[in-house]
């Protein structure tokens, strides 16, 4: 693993809840991609992150609340992406929002960290018709021009819409056949866009921006993490030997390139402990509970009721697959009414994911109230309600 501080760039993707962290959306999986100054690929890392919260559009991003049952918590994985992000360059696609996600989970341990949303690199940038094709040369191009600065953060999709004129991650793939086998996911994204960062080296390898932003980052100071490292847990699909990127020569599996698998107590992260869980389990109310052997089991949860009655109440939580107005309008035109909270009289909860850590969904499982599923509730409904 390349040494913390080392110049160069850090391709970072987040899968979040949601679009806005200020708002409290959160952090639930990422990839980091590591670059050397030109280009090469140094070392790759990816791991779940553990939340108490719903999840967002699962439809997105795939990711369950199961998958993260035993997932660190981000301060657990802080001071391990501290080194892999200190003295390199950030660099995402879509930067504005991967660098306020990442600002936002700092913030909440109490740091303040140099990554500074999007830089106005690319504004140096024009966008002649030459450099509309990955076979355009760079060396007729205006798009080389001397830039001063000192923003330590690069966006992949703000140079895609001056040097290629096209912004998404798919699109700018396309025109260097750069695949990505598993969209959406963290680290498949992070490796895709750093294939394209790399590319972009190639078509303005004189850029002067290259090394402004290196120069920026290798002096940023960043704080000193005090929290204990916990080993970092990719997505179950990801821990098969045989998933490999198609389009990276550099690894066999960037999957299985963690510096701390074949000994995690030895100077690294630490798996997590039974009596963490344990505490996780309590604070949250996650069904999860752990056994003598420190392997994790499901408590049976309250059986649902064989039939809804008018005038059942009924919590609704998660991104469901059908809009909530139309829930509620649903639901209310067979009598059930659709309750804003959880209290006792609430007798079921309907969750876009049953094993969700939702406030609502935590609450239920402390009052022992039944949590079904979108399908259930439609199979439910489907039997008829009785008055």
């Amino acid at each position: 693993m390349p040494q913390s501080g080392a110049r160069g760039f850090a391709v970072v993707d987040f899968e979040t809840t949601g679009l806005v962290p200020e708002r409290g959306d959160r952090a639930i999986e990422i990839g980091v991609t590591l670059l050397a100054p030109d280009g090469t690929i140094e070392h790759e890392d990816e791991t779940l992150i553990h939340v108490s919260r719903d999840l967002g559009p699962q439809h997105v991003h795939h990711i369950r609340a199961a998958d993260l049952r035993h997932a660190p918590e981000f301060d657990g994985i802080a001071r391990q992406l501290r080194d892999y992000l200190a003295g390199r360059v950030f660099v995402a696609h879509n930067a504005a929002f991967d660098s306020r996600v990442l600002r936002s989970e700092y913030a909440r341990l109490g740091y303040d960290i140099p990554v500074r949303g999007t830089s106005s690199a690319s504004s140096a940038l024009s966008a002649p018709s030459a450099l509309s094709a990955p076979s355009a040369s760079p060396r007729n191009s205006s798009a080389r021009r001397s830039i001063t600065h000192s923003s330590t953060t690069l966006c992949t999709m703000r140079l895609g819409g001056k040097l290629l004129g096209v912004r998404s991650l798919a699109a700018c793939c396309n025109r260097f056949g750069i695949g990505n086998p598993d969209a959406h996911s963290a680290l498949s994204d992070a490796h895709a866009t750093a294939l394209l960062l790399r590319e972009y080296m190639r078509m303005i390898p004189d850029w002067p921006g290259w090394n402004a932003h290196l120069d920026a980052a290798e002096h940023a100071v960043w704080p000193r993490i005090g929290e204990d490292m916990v080993r970092w847990m990719p997505r179950p699909t990801h821990t098969d030997a045989g998933s490999t990127f198609v389009d990276n020569p550099f690894t066999d599996n960037p999957f299985a390139d963690n510096p701390f698998a074949d000994n995690p107590f030895a100077d690294g992260p630490i798996p997590i402990t039974e009596r963490q869980i344990a505490g996780r389990v309590e604070s949250t109310g996650n069904r999860s509970s752990v056994g003598p052997a420190g392997t994790a089991h499901t408590q049976t949860t309250p059986t649902p009721p064989p039939r809804l009655r008018e005038g059942d109440r009924i919590a609704l939580t998660g991104s469901m697959s059908q809009r909530r107005s139309d829930w509620i309008d649903d639901l209310s035109a067979v009598g059930i009414v659709v309750w804003p909270s959880v209290t006792k009289k609430v007798r079921l909860v309907v969750a876009a994911d049953v094993d969700s850590e939702s406030t609502k969904a935590r609450k239920a499982r402390d009052y022992g109230i039944p949590i079904v599923s979108e399908r259930w509730l439609k199979t439910a409904i489907e039997n008829g309600v009785d008055a």
